[in-house]
């Protein structure tokens, strides 16, 4: 179950309650139900069954009201752990024949005093369990670790605690595991699931932190190469489409790496958007990479980007597990086949601006000369090492643009994808 230390068990949260606080005079029992009772073992004992010889333990229970027989099955043992006059709480099903009503084997627990229970007459916790680890035993150790704990260090600001009236760390895990009321057990769960997602944007903010300090290509945005751009295209871009691709071109302009994701529904125009800020990269001298998900997307994205660029006499490339060619600005519309050997000898001369590709742009042998922006469709967990390896030296890191057409909230967004900062194009052309 992954629990190998004394903090996994207290974090090992219970999945539901059964609430057995509400305790029913024996007198008020009707068959069919199911009840927690209180009362004293007035007598007890076995007998085996003719046919079979199962083990079958029968007593009788009496509170201030009344008395009711208990039935128990193939439990032999509990002859030796119950005996008349102690005091049990018991929780089960009434069920009635020819003598009338009975408990049919219920769940027990003794006590002294009513007090200082853990299994029944209480809100009860229900844990994820496996063979031979149940929940019964589950309660009973987490008690146990929890009473000897003189102090559990508190994970969470003083701060954050006052302002969302969250109890501290060794109160709430008493409250979670062994709650008073259902709120009570709310207010304890919300508490850990603060916490769970705090410690993740703590996490990203620190990753952040790190990447702040990574050194990236400055590109510089220059309009007029922007707008000759946009002269030349046969379509208008959409206000979201000019947003987008302000946000990223200036986020290119800063000396560390850009992490940007690019959300849009299929056909919203991401690539157009991805295409400028790969013209920007490569007018400022540098390489861009695009890196989609199959070998027949690559193909559509190298026909889609070709036509845009076309205008500016660039040399795209296209390297796939199995194909291998490239667009010269002699010939802008032939696609030449060429051997994967040319091709990388190309890519790392700086001879080929544009290679787009499959996951194959990431193996060891592709060497890129001056590369500044990765653009990754569909695959957003693509890091600062997977771009560390696309160059044959890590001084500087590439601008990453990663492009999705699953929308996401922005707060799951954040949650999932919180190194990166997020942009929409919600308008369709």
């Amino acid at each position: 179950m992954g629990i190998t230390q004394v903090r996994d068990l207290l974090f090992h949260f219970p999945r539901t309650y059964e609430d057995f606080s509400r305790i029913t005079p024996i007198a008020k029992l009707e068959a069919g139900n199911v009840y927690c009772v209180a009362g004293k073992i007035l007598e007890i004992k076995e007998m085996r069954t003719y046919r079979k010889r199962v083990s079958l333990i029968t007593a009788i229970i009496e509170d201030e009201s009344g008395a009711i027989k208990v039935l128990w099955f193939n439990q032999p043992y509990l002859i030796d752990s119950l005996k008349p006059k102690d005091q049990v709480y018991l929780a089960g099903k009434v069920m009635r024949d020819k003598d009338g009503i009975y408990f049919a084997s219920p769940i027990h627990e003794k006590t002294e005093d009513g007090k200082h229970l853990t299994h029944l007459g209480r809100i009860v916790p229900i844990y994820p369990e496996t063979v031979g680890v149940s929940s019964r035993w589950l309660r009973s150790v987490i008690k146990m670790a929890l009473a000897q704990m003189k102090e559990v260090p508190e994970t969470l600001p003083q701060e954050i605690l006052q302002e969302r009236k969250f109890a501290p760390i060794q109160k709430s895990l008493w409250h979670i595991h062994f709650p008073d009321s259902m709120e009570q057990a709310q207010q304890a769960s919300k508490r850990f699931s603060f916490e769970e997602l705090f410690h993740i944007l703590l996490f990203i903010l620190s990753e952040r932190k790190k990447i702040a300090t990574i050194k990236a290509p400055a590109i510089p945005f220059d309009p007029a190469v922007m707008k000759r751009f946009t002269d030349k295209l046969p379509f208008q871009l959409t206000d979201d489409q000019k947003k987008a691709a302000w946000y990223i071109l200036k986020d290119m302009e800063k000396p560390r790496p850009m992490n940007r994701l690019l959300q849009g529904d299929v056909g919203s125009g991401k690539t157009v958007v991805s295409a400028m800020a790969m013209l920007s990269a490569v007018k400022a001298g540098y390489q861009a990479a695009f890196l989609a998900p199959t070998e027949i997307l690559a193909q559509q994205h190298l026909k889609t980007i070709a036509q845009v660029l076309t205008p500016f006499k660039l040399t795209i490339g296209l390297l796939t597990g199995k194909t291998d060619r490239f667009i010269s600005p002699k010939l802008p519309n032939d696609y030449i086949e060429i051997s994967r050997a040319k091709l990388l000898e190309k890519v790392k001369n700086n001879k080929v601006q544009v290679l787009i590709g499959t996951h194959s742009l990431i193996q060891d042998k592709v060497k890129f000369g001056n590369l500044a922006l990765v653009v990754v469709d569909e695959q957003h967990r693509f890091g600062v090492r997977q771009r560390a390896k696309l160059l044959h030296r890590t001084t500087l890191i590439p601008h990453l643009l990663s492009m999705t057409a699953t929308p996401i909230p922005r707060t799951l967004a954040m949650t999932l994808y919180g190194d990166l900062d997020l942009t929409l194009i919600v308008e369709l052309p």
